[in-house]
């Protein structure tokens, strides 16, 4: 065309909608019904119906699928499918790696692995994770959980899963396996050596946690769960014992038990004795819980009970939880507490009753196995002196150790008896009866102090010898001592003495132990630890006892001094490299 001339569009011709318009037609596909002709035969079902029948089960499968979170499981990741993308970081399970930009964020003063774990929001004990930013317990790492809710509304990501130490971040679900987080599972569940164990009473060590309080392993206070003193006093007293806290230090060797309250213990005990904890004191509630299930609830954290008495129970089901029998030596608790006394008994006749010789009656002799002996204090004064104070008697432990001499006789139940000592065990145990009831069933506390010694306890006197026996160890050295200051109530052992409703004096158990590395002896009233004098201990009102054969002492002693030497040629081989 030429210049300025407007430019012919050829037009085209229109094109009605219905000319375009795809119609798309569904097929029905009709199936006939097939009769399977065989005889007595009905009618198979439509294979239409059966397809959409199929059909709607995988549909709700699939709807369950997305709804389920299996929170039991956690191996089984079920964030979401694997070929949805916005999901596809939460959903697959990533490689572990080392790096991890969230562990700055890890809080270890507010880490506290000794409360029971089981989850803040749904109380189950199952897969249970701890945030390492708070602290607190979640269940469950997959989408649709406790912990992963958590960690999107607070953006906590650092999470242990209780069970088995590993570190996991949530919610991009990939393992962590940085080396900075081995305190905190260590804390998790301490271990030791055996040549670490070796050494507990031999070098005394001095630990630090986060907060910066010093404490020293094994000499740690324990947390009072309300009205808990009476487990506090019995754990701190039976920890003394080497033999006894060696063999739950180390897990391996009740590993094959399955007894909660086995486990627990063990792990209260590696806690106790942990150099590395963050903090200076250990919380037994899980070891509580054990034995509330284990004694069907008999022993409670608001009704305070007898430690004497929770002592023996506790042995016992120490000793069943790791498959005791009655035979000698069948567990632990047999090989370090474990004597032999031979107890003669008659019936009491009336001549004997007037205190006249009965010799007609003949002695039944039997011999028993004992964990603890019950020793009997004198009656109490029931007069005052001439200032009008309570006379405070004193009596020796010779004195009431008497009753297992072999001559001395006691009435019980209409019987007479005498008890002399076969077996003297490695560490033995003595309960002194301080408390008993009155004719109105009330409480009442003998005060008598009993004087004792520390050192070289001789109980030749006691014991019945035979030939071949004769050159055992029958002195002793005292480890442990309960014992329970001011009065008592008739209600329980918590002691409270009130006067026209404001109480006058508190009494309560306290367990003095002595630091072994170092021998020093310690006052452990719960969270409280201080020092004190072995005078001290000699004149408390003791209430349970522990004492510990003098040959395993002075073992001890020995290689105490090897350690000390080497420790002491080492230390002049340093200066003189330096």
């Amino acid at each position: 065309p030429k210049k300025g001339s407007k430019k012919v569009v050829k037009a085209e011709p229109n094109v009605k909608e219905e000319d375009v318009k795809v119609e798309v037609k569904e097929e029905k596909v009709e199936v006939k019904e097939e009769v399977k002709k065989e005889e007595g035969g009905a009618a198979a079902p439509s294979v239409g119906v059966k397809r959409e029948r199929d059909e709607a089960e995988v549909k709700q499968e699939e709807e369950a699928k997305r709804a389920a979170v299996n929170l039991e499981e956690d191996d089984i990741d079920d964030f979401a499918e694997a070929g949805e993308e916005e999901f596809n970081v939460g959903g697959r399970r990533k490689a572990a790696q080392r790096f991890c930009p969230y562990l700055d964020s890890i809080n270890r003063h507010v880490l506290d692995f000794d409360f029971e774990k089981v989850c803040s929001v749904t109380n189950s004990h199952l897969n249970v994770y701890a945030c390492l930013v708070c602290g607190r317990y979640f269940q469950g790492r997959a989408r649709g959980s406790a912990a992963y809710f958590h960690s999107l509304e607070n953006h906590h990501m650092v999470y242990m899963k209780l069970e088995t130490g590993k570190v996991y971040c949530i919610p991009d679900n990939y393992e962590v396996t940085d080396s900075s987080l081995a305190d905190i599972k260590h804390n998790l569940n301490p271990t030791f050596s055996q040549d670490e164990v070796n050494k507990f009473d031999l070098k005394v060590k001095y630990s630090r946690g986060i907060d910066g309080t010093e404490y020293i392993p094994g000499t740690v206070g324990l947390n009072n769960l309300k009205d808990t003193g009476y487990i506090n006093v019995i754990v701190q007293a039976l920890t003394c014992v080497s033999d006894f806290r060696d063999f739950f230090i180390l897990p391996e060797n009740y590993a094959h038990f399955k007894s909660p309250l086995v486990q627990r213990f063990g792990e209260l005990v590696r806690k106790m004795w942990n150099p590395t904890a963050f903090k200076g004191q250990v919380s037994p509630h899980e070891l509580f819980q054990a034995i509330s299930v284990e004694s069907n609830r008999k022993y409670k954290s608001d009704v305070h009970s007898d430690p004497a008495e929770f002592m023996v129970w506790f042995l016992n089901s120490l000793h069943r939880g790791l498959g005791g029998t009655t035979a000698n030596g069948s567990s632990v608790i047999h090989k370090v507490f474990q004597g032999k006394v031979k107890i003669e008994s008659k019936k009491l006749t009336a001549k004997k009753a007037a205190g006249q010789p009965d010799d007609d009656a003949e002695w039944e002799a039997d011999e028993k196995p004992f964990l603890h002996l019950t020793l009997d204090l004198p009656p109490t004064p029931l007069y005052a002196d001439s200032l009008e104070k309570n006379i405070i008697p004193q009596v020796p432990l010779l004195n009431i150790l008497h009753k297992f001499d072999g001559a001395t006789e006691h009435v019980t139940r209409g019987r007479l008896s005498r008890y002399q000592l076969l077996k003297l065990p490695r560490y033995i145990i003595f309960h002194i009866k301080r408390f008993s009831k009155n004719t109105q069933f009330e409480l009442e506390k003998n005060p008598t102090i009993v004087s004792f010694p520390i050192k070289r306890l001789d109980l030749r006197d006691f014991v019945q010898l035979s030939e071949d026996l004769q050159n055992e160890v029958t002195q002793y050295d005292l480890v442990s001592n309960v014992c329970h200051e001011g009065l008592v109530t008739k209600a329980s052992y918590t002691n409270e003495v009130h006067d026209r409703g404001t109480i006058v004096k508190e009494g309560v158990f306290r367990a003095q132990v002595l630091n072994k590395s170092q021998d020093q002896w310690y006052q452990i009233d719960d969270l409280h630890i201080q020092e004190i004098l072995p005078q001290v201990v000699s004149i408390s009102e003791a209430y349970v006892q522990i004492y510990e054969r003098s040959d395993i002492t002075q073992a001890r002693n020995v290689k105490k001094g090897g350690a000390a030497a080497a420790d002491a040629k080492q230390n002049a081989a340093d200066a003189m490299t330096d």
